[in-house]
């Protein structure tokens, strides 16, 4: 393994400008990335994401102020933005945004790395009974700089009883070397429901690692819908623990990254308590050049009787160097559930796709129809009208497609 002496470097100085209290937990978990680096392909969860190369890569912290606001707000939403780590302006609402940062145990050496180096970013507490009136979208923008640049934020979601909010996460890049891990730690209270987009459009070149680990009390609802749309490499995990009776949570996916690009969802729901429900549906349509692993797992631990669990994942495959890993799983400790899974991978139905063009329909308007059918069950899910029509556009897949009959 590599000693990891640039990034030993960078945390020295880092830490020399906090104080005796700060630093002390912070070296801790520092010493914990030191001792296992990047994980690599012989970590099992990892082996088609292997991260090693990180390990003598040279990133500075990113010390650079933002300059301007963005021009990727939605309207009839609340925002708040990060520019390479750094909040841009004043939130509107003061709990939005925190300056500490909570450091939990690692379970990998991104999470340490993470924890040793994380700035403050979204903490949005809302009490029991409070609805947010707008969605709010939190806009995290990789811009580029001249040295290769890092960036880390831990974040807070917690919703008390009966509490509703509708939330987007926006991860977006500019281009340039960058190295970019957010971690968020969701609760939710009894009754409580959390709507949550987590839409990624990074640029080539960039690195980015996410993880949102969500616990639900009981008859919580959390609904998930993530988009993938950008290049470099991407990591998500997505961790749901229902840990009380009569939780239920949704979780969509559709990854449709650039060309050259790497992406990988691990996505797990724990039914750790009876008469709790998950369902997860992903689907990819991954082209020239492009890497996609996804992973969906659902544990049934003991004792949590009357789970009702169901994922479903699928692929298509739009050109012959194409490379998709899907693996769904099971564990089941429990005797009385009723659980499903299956995967599948294919391409475009040339049948179909001829069909259209018998009918006079354009070969490119026909694809694109097909391709929209494909991603439907997706983006149905997508009850914003301002974020649907910003991703169908960017997937060229407009609602309404104009029809050449004279091809």
């Amino acid at each position: 393994m590599s000693d990891l002496a640039t990034y030993s470097a960078q945390f020295e100085r880092f830490a020399n400008a906090l104080t005796a209290a700060e630093r002390a937990p912070r070296s801790v978990q520092f010493s914990r990335f030191l001792a296992s680096g990047f994980p690599d392909k012989h970590v099992e969860d990892w082996r088609y994401s292997d991260l090693s190369a990180l390990n003598e890569h040279n990133y500075e912290p990113d010390v650079a102020a933002a300059d301007h606001l963005p021009e990727a707000l939605l309207a009839d939403a609340d925002a708040l933005v990060y520019v390479n780590g750094r909040l841009l302006g004043e939130p509107k609402h003061g709990q939005w945004h925190s300056d500490t940062s909570e450091l939990p145990p690692p379970a990998t050496g991104v999470d340490a790395l993470n924890a040793a180096f994380a700035s403050g970013g979204l903490r949005l507490r809302m009490d029991r009974g409070t609805v947010l009136d707008k969605p709010l979208q939190v806009l995290f923008v990789s811009r580029a700089e001249a040295q290769a640049t890092m960036s880390h934020q831990r974040h807070l979601i917690e919703l008390g009883d009966d509490a509703q909010a509708k939330v987007l996460l926006d991860f977006a890049g500019d281009g340039g070397e960058r190295l970019a891990t957010h971690f968020f730690d969701v609760r939710l209270g009894r009754n409580a429901k959390l709507t949550l987009y987590r839409v990624q459009n990074e640029a080539a070149g960039g690195t980015l690692v996410t993880r949102i680990d969500t616990r639900l009390s009981r008859d919580a609802k959390f609904e998930a819908v993530t988009i993938d749309l950008g290049g470099g490499f991407t990591r998500h995990d997505l961790d749901v623990s229902l840990a009380e009776s009569g939780a239920e949570t949704t979780i969509a996916g559709l990854y449709a990254q650039a060309k050259g690009s790497h992406i990988d969802n691990h996505v797990r729901a724990v039914h750790a308590a009876p008469h709790c429900t998950s369902r997860m549906n992903y689907r990819g349509l991954v082209d020239e050049k492009t890497k996609a692993v996804f992973n969906g797992k659902v544990v049934v631990q003991p004792g949590a009787q009357k789970t009702d669990s169901e994922q479903r994942i699928a692929n298509l495959l739009l050109s012959r160097k194409a490379e998709v890993n899907a693996k769904p799983d099971l564990e089941i400790y429990a005797d009385d559930v009723k659980c499903a899974h299956g995967a599948t991978v294919g391409q475009l139905d040339e049948i179909a796709l001829a069909y259209l063009r018998s009918r006079g329909i354009d070969k490119d308007t026909a694809r694109a129809m097909l391709l929209r059918a494909f991603a439907l069950q997706i983006l149905d899910r997508i009850e914003w009208p301002a974020l649907r029509a910003r991703i169908e556009a960017a997937l060229h897949l407009p609602a309404e497609l104009s029809l050449d009959t004279d091809a």
